[in-house]
């Protein structure tokens, strides 16, 4: 059945998940993959259950090999092509491992006994790179009730916490597979979505998970991905200008985010202006085959006041690079967003900016002062999504 199951849904992984031809199902009807690239990779590992017990199994044949006691903490390393699971006298040995909970408690990994985390559903690990790396089999509910109050603080208004979970359960719908080389879906960190497992679940948070159950964005007869960022500035940014190389779409080419006064609704955010010096010695380290740099300068923007061209003329060369790629040689912490001015200061230039991250997708300060506002979160997804349609696509 397990496999049948499988064979299901990498089916419609290669179908593009189009709307039209996903089945109607739950979140609970699904399972996601989650490579624990930041909590559980290294060389050697610690496994345990937080309550009940632990059930050891090979996951080709079903067969329990052992069972651990709560906590009973397991050595886990690869010796010899094999995984070992050790704990006092008992060793436990198999080419693949899958550690499940049984009855009330959580599987529970870390790289040091005592930093180990708890994670619904069940673990199975991998060899990477000469280190364990975990996978956490867990259904979709659970995956994002232990995402949003990593990706949005929990004390925001309900009405934006259900708007950030309908984009975070389309984003991991479109993500599914995305690390299919190493057997999983997402990993636990920002380049997908910030995973923290039990402990970072949060009642306000379960409720828009709840609320929202199965509701996802459709564009072109397929999930959309749903990107989304801290704080636009004011007004949302073309993907295909802050993420180079991705396609343009419609929901994504960026949009207002003013009230009637012409107020951004994420003025409200703490980091909403912020501003730095960029020394010309840090430039030119950053930029060596410019030479000696005369000017720094804007060379193009876009609709909505993202940097699209930055100009560097120096001594040897003039150098014109996108926005983003500026952003990124100068590191994302010091050039906070796109959305900035530059101003020749002493022997520097002086960036001046507002907002926080690529600005691209939802606003989630944008959301919160919308919700403030008054504004539902199918009003919220509207005006960042604008072109999206939003479904139950699991038979909600």
């Amino acid at each position: 059945m397990r496999l049948l199951w499988f064979a299901l849904w990498v089916g419609l992984l290669c179908m593009g998940l189009r709307a039209s031809e996903t089945p109607n199902r739950r979140d609970s009807d699904w399972l996601i993959r989650v490579g624990l690239e930041q909590g559980a990779f290294a060389p050697v590992l610690y496994v345990g259950v937080s309550e009940d017990s632990l059930r050891w199994s090979d996951p080709r044949t079903g067969q329990t090999l052992g069972m651990g006691a709560a906590g009973q903490v397991w050595e886990l390393r690869r010796e010899n092509g094999q995984l070992v699971a050790r704990s006092e006298q008992t060793q436990i040995v198999a080419e693949r491992l899958v550690a499940t909970p049984v009855g009330t408690g959580f599987a529970m990994v870390g790289a040091s006994p005592s930093a180990m985390r708890r994670y619904r559903g069940h673990l199975e690990w991998v060899a990477r790179d000469g280190k364990l790396l975990t996978i956490n089999w867990v259904r979709m509910d659970d995956y994002l009730k232990a995402t949003l109050p990593r990706e949005m603080p929990p004390r925001f208004h309900l009405e934006a916490l259900k708007a950030q979970a309908v984009a975070a359960r389309s984003f991991t719908l479109r993500r599914l597979n995305r690390y299919r080389q190493w057997g999983y879906d997402l990993c636990d960190h920002t380049p997908c979505q910030v995973y923290g497992g039990v402990d970072a679940e949060h009642p306000n948070t379960n409720l828009a998970v709840d609320a929202t159950g199965g509701e996802v964005l459709i564009h072109d007869g397929r999930v959309l991905e749903t990107v989304y960022a801290a704080n636009c500035g004011g007004h949302t940014a073309p993907i295909e200008v802050v993420m180079p190389g991705t396609t343009p779409l419609t929901p994504l080419r960026g949009a207002p985010d003013t009230d009637a006064d012409g107020k951004p609704y994420c003025s409200l955010a703490p980091n909403f202006a912020w501003e730095a010096v960029l020394t010309r010695t840090e430039l030119e380290q950053r930029f060596p085959k410019v030479g000696r740099i005369r000017e720094v300068a804007i060379a193009r923007r876009t609709a909505g006041g993202q940097v699209q061209q930055v100009r560097l003329r120096g001594a040897r060369a003039t150098l014109t690079l996108s926005g983003a790629e500026f952003r990124a040689a100068m590191g994302v912490g010091r050039v906070r967003s796109l959305m900035f001015d530059l101003a020749p200061q002493g022997d520097g230039w002086r960036i001046t900016g507002r907002g926080s991250g690529h600005g691209a997708g939802m606003c989630q300060w944008g959301a919160q002062g919308r919700a403030l506002a008054g504004q539902t979160y199918q009003q919220i997804l509207e005006a960042y999504y604008p072109g999206a349609t939003l479904v139950g696509a699991f038979g909600k």
